[in-house]
C-alpha cells in the first residue's frame, strides 16, 4: 500500500486530511467534510478564475480526478485513492452521467 512519509510529516492523525490549525473554535483535528467543502470553496473563489454561473464543487472535480486515475489505473485504484469502502460509491463517481469532457 502507498504510503506518502512527506504527507505524514507532523501528523498525529492517522487521517491524511489532517488540520493542525486552531480556527473559529475548532479544535485541531481531522477536517470535516462541510469543512473541506467550504475551504474548497473559498481557494476556488481567491484563485481569481472566472467560472461563470456554476463554479466546479470540491466533489466535481474529485469525481473528475477519480474517472482520469481510473483510465490511468484501474477501478480498484480509483476505490482506495477515493478512500471508498464500497465499490459501488465508487461507480458513482466514476459515472460521468454523460458530461465527458472534449479534448481540443
Amino acid at each position: 500500500m502507498f504510503y506518502c512519509t512527506v504527507c505524514r510529516r507532523d501528523n498525529p492523525s492517522d487521517h491524511l486530511i489532517y488540520s493542525a490549525v486552531r480556527r473559529g473554535g475548532r479544535k485541531p483535528g481531522l477536517v470535516t467534510p462541510d469543512g473541506l467543502t467550504q475551504a474548497f470553496s473559498e481557494a476556488r473563489e481567491m484563485s481569481g478564475i472566472q467560472f461563470g454561473p456554476n463554479p466546479p464543487t470540491f466533489h466535481e472535480i474529485r469525481s473528475l480526478a477519480s474517472r482520469l486515475y481510473e483510465v490511468e489505473n484501474g477501478e480498484e485504484f480509483s476505490q482506495r485513492l477515493l478512500g471508498h469502502k464500497n465499490l459501488s460509491m465508487t461507480k458513482k463517481y466514476l459515472d460521468s452521467r454523460g458530461q465527458e469532457f472534449v479534448m481540443v
